[in-house]
């Protein structure tokens, strides 16, 4: 027998053992498909929620005012810029020129310019803003890139808020310890059902097995057949799969206030979470048929 009719013949047998087994087909489908579901939608939030701290991370800044005489030179303000970027932790610096400052300050009081009347941009300092690496975001290490910049010379005042600083640090760490934790749990829990329901419907089969065995069948022969099944098993889960997760944000965008529908937002192209979903799914199907029968031939 050519290969290709090797091929055609263990595909043939798996799809029959899919068909005349369907009660336990489903069972799996159903599992591998419920559990990617909530796997990916979990890892949709936690990326989700993950760059919107970033985001929240920027907002968290050291502003530092220049004195008058430090930008009289020529080229000082890249110089001043090149100082602070020397500065371990700092991830960017935007200057602040006095005209910048006085058009904030400006429009911040919209509707209320009378008060700024005889006042001009002259009289306001220019700055410059820093934005922190991450890990300098501890209020220990914050306070340490504060008092570098004090003891510049041409820094005349250096203001960040030291109590959102320490916060937001703290946030960060619990967010990420929890994400960590809640990701590992739910990966574990998603392999221990798929390769227990796995193993259920190959001990469902163990005459088939056993028969296969006493006519000479090599292990790899007979375990090819539900190597094949787990693929299928694990296609028809991926399916079932993309079907939750869409009809579950349909259902949530549908009742969720639009500030919040970020959180459910997949990440990348539909393309792309589709293919990864169906991937884990033959993967998960596969391993799980070629760990059950592994074991179920070495307890024979």
């Amino acid at each position: 027998m050519s290969k290709g009719s090797n091929i055609v013949h263990l595909l043939g047998s798996a799809t029959g053992s899919v068909r005349d087994n369907l009660a336990t087909t489903v069972v799996t489908a159903l599992t591998v498909g419920f559990s990617l579901a909530i796997l990916a939608q979990f890892l949709f939030v936690f990326i989700n929620l993950d760059a919107a701290v970033s985001t929240w991370g920027d907002r968290t800044h050291i502003v530092v005012y220049i004195k008058d005489t430090a930008m009289r030179g020529p080229g000082s303000i890249e110089r001043i810029k090149g100082a602070s970027l020397a500065v371990p932790g700092i991830k960017s610096v935007a200057y602040i020129s006095k005209d910048d400052a006085y058009a904030e300050l400006k429009a911040g009081m919209k509707g209320h310019e009378a008060v700024l009347a005889g006042v001009d941009a002259g009289a306001l300092p220019a700055s410059i803003e820093l934005r922190l690496d991450p890990e300098y975001m501890e209020g220990a290490k914050a306070a340490g890139v504060v008092e570098r910049f004090k003891k510049m010379d041409w820094a005349e005042e250096v203001q960040y808020s030291q109590e959102w600083v320490e916060k937001f640090a703290a946030f960060l760490r619990f967010f990420e310890v929890a994400a960590f934790g809640a990701g590992i749990f739910l990966v574990g829990v998603t392999v221990f059902i798929v390769s227990n329901t796995v193993r259920l419907t190959v001990y469902a089969r163990q005459d088939e097995i056993e028969i296969m065995s006493l006519v000479g069948a090599t292990d790899n022969y007979i375990k090819l057949p539900f190597f094949v099944e787990g693929v299928l098993q694990g296609l028809i889960g991926g399916l079932l799969a993309v079907f939750i997760i869409y009809a579950g944000r349909w259902a949530l965008l549908s009742r969720m206030p639009v500030y919040l529908r970020f959180v459910v937002d997949v990440p990348v192209s539909w393309t792309m979470a589709v293919a990864a979903v169906f991937a884990f799914g033959i993967v998960l199907g596969a391993a799980g048929s070629l760990l059950s029968t592994s074991r179920f031939l070495k307890s024979c």
